[in-house]
């Protein structure tokens, strides 16, 4: 009989024993294996260095991981609102008007970034054409496109892109699937398309599951779909940012900043002071929504006033902001059931106008790639210390840090934890064949009288050592990719971005090779002492 006939018939004959140390093993490994594939895949989820864009600016309020991780992830809440002027500054391809700045030898690319609003819970965000590699025409942009990764664009998979002033929407592949939303068929009415769902209404926030919808009133048509991105991207819905302005409801928080930066309460404050501060601000108080009136307990006539209302303002992307429309304009589609009035006019090219001004509209962040490295380093300096009323911040260098500070240690912690686990089953595999060699003192006495040499009786102990850790440490391998699969199901439904838990490192083979050696020394101590059993005393004590 061979030696390893030998070591597997000893197992079988303590073969509860051998399962309860393989059991140990495997659960020592398996979650040794598991951090690995977390400290690895972490990495380079959180602290990946590949965006395609290298500046995100912000609101001069709130942290940099904040911003990142709402911009860059789909995560937490908007920091706060920058003036969508600065956006037009950056984005500028012209001269500036006298007293601008010229961002032109920094800025390559910059893209608007607008959150607030979500659909069945998947998140909607008011950007550009230009996000998708097209300019306002339609066209394709000359020169490179906007990467969301390194070397890495987004495609449509089926449709177009959206018009930049029209309630129309390109769609993640994520939201597709998910939720069955299909492109939009100008063959079909508005009520079939409806049926089929291509189009959507947005959802103010995103609300709990106790608390009611606030639905806003405008429709978006589905026009695009993505190709997968594989990354939290494909869980959005993307829409012109202009069309967030027709939001009613965004015009009432609007009035409602004005009043907190005033030091007013609506609830307690004379209308006439209302009026009086809303047109100090540029509010025609007559433009305002009848509901958003009754809210403020304003009468519908005009009210006495400081002075003459500021004159609309004049912007070179939508037309003049001015009252409403006369009737002789395209009138805005009325929902039914809903109480909300329109806060824009259809042009009769079918275009949006929005009534909120245009010096009030706002956007959430910009994404910007810089010209070079060092012009990445001039935005950042001209964020902190030039201009106040926006910050700036590297997604590479922010997520690094995070992941450094947070995730860094906490995995190290686990990973301690997984090798004392380990250095436990290495005990038990000691422990079990030290008890294993104290009950087979006869047989390896008769062993060495058949002419087994004491090295024999060695190797076959450690060989018996050694096949429980390698077969303990192998199921436990197949457990830890078996977890690490558990977590990018994880990762998928929290970030819409899995990991690579099949990928094996050259770490994971080491650590398994650790724990075959482990294993066959935690067998030397019993070997040693079938080493020196004596023959003699254990044939006459059998």
């Amino acid at each position: 009989m061979n030696p390893l006939q030998l070591v597997l018939k000893q197992m079988r004959q303590r073969a509860l024993s051998t399962w309860l140390t393989l059991l140990s093993v495997l659960l020592g490994v398996g979650l040794a294996i598991a951090i690995m594939i977390l400290q690895r895949e972490s990495r380079s989820l959180f602290a990946q260095s590949d965006f395609g864009y290298d500046i995100i600016v912000g609101p001069p309020k709130g942290s940099p991981l904040q911003l990142v991780l709402n911009t860059a992830y789909h995560l937490d809440v908007s920091p706060g609102l920058i003036p969508y002027s600065l956006y037009e500054e950056m984005s500028r391809k012209t001269d500036p008007p006298p007293g601008g700045t010229d961002y032109r030898p920094y800025v390559k690319i910059a893209v608007p970034f607008m959150v607030g609003d979500s659909y069945l819970g998947r998140r909607i965000v008011g950007t550009s054409p230009e996000m998708f590699g097209y300019d306002d025409s339609g066209h394709p942009v000359q020169g490179e496109p906007f990467e969301y990764r390194k070397g890495r664009s987004y495609q449509l998979a089926a449709g177009r892109v959206f018009h930049p002033q029209k309630f129309e929407a390109v769609i993640g592949s994520d939201v597709a699937a998910a939720l069955g939303l299909t492109l939009y068929d100008d063959k079909l009415s508005e009520e079939e398309n409806t049926k089929r769902k291509a189009t959507f209404q947005a959802t103010h926030g995103f609300p709990g599951p106790n608390e009611k919808p606030d639905i806003h009133k405008p429709r978006w048509r589905v026009v695009g779909i993505l190709k997968p991105t594989h990354t939290a991207n494909d869980r959005v819905l993307f829409i012109p940012v202009i069309s967030l302005y027709a939001i009613a409801e965004h015009e009432e928080g609007r009035v409602m900043q004005i009043l907190l930066k005033e030091n007013l309460d609506p609830s307690a404050t004379p209308p006439d002071r209302i009026i009086e501060a809303l047109r100090r601000n540029g509010i025609n108080v007559d433009e305002l929504p009848p509901s958003l009136k009754r809210k403020l307990r304003l009468s519908t006539s005009p009210a006495p006033s400081a002075g003459p209302a500021p004159a609309p303002p004049s912007g070179d992307l939508m037309h003049d902001v001015a009252p409403k429309p006369p009737l002789a304009a395209t009138p805005p589609v009325k929902d039914q059931g809903t109480e909300d009035e329109d806060a824009y006019a259809i042009n009769p090219d079918g275009t949006i106008k929005p009534f909120l001004p245009k010096e009030d509209w706002a956007i959430s962040a910009i994404l910007v790639r810089s010209r070079s490295g060092f012009y990445s380093q001039k935005l950042l300096y001209n964020f902190k210390l030039i201009n106040q009323q926006a910050s700036a911040a590297n997604p590479a260098t922010v997520m690094r840090d995070f992941f450094n500070i947070f995730l860094k240690p906490s995995t190290m912690m686990l990973l301690a934890i997984s090798i004392l686990v380990t250095v436990v089953a290495a005990v038990g595999i000691l422990v079990s064949i030290y008890n294993s060699v104290s009950a087979r003192m006869k047989e390896i006495a008769i062993l060495r009288a058949l002419g087994a040499t004491r090295t024999r009786v060695l190797a076959l102990i450690c060989i018996e050592a050694g096949l429980v850790g390698l077969v303990g440490g192998i199921l436990g391998f197949f457990a830890g990719h078996l977890l690490g699969f558990a977590g990018n199901l994880y990762f998928n439904q929290l970030l819409g971005e899995g990991i690579n838990w099949l990928r094996a490192d050259g770490s994971e083979w080491l650590y398994l090779l650790c724990v075959v050696v482990i294993a066959v020394l935690a067998g030397l101590v019993p070997a040693l002492k079938a080493y020196r059993t004596p023959v003699a005393t254990n044939l006459v004590a059998g």
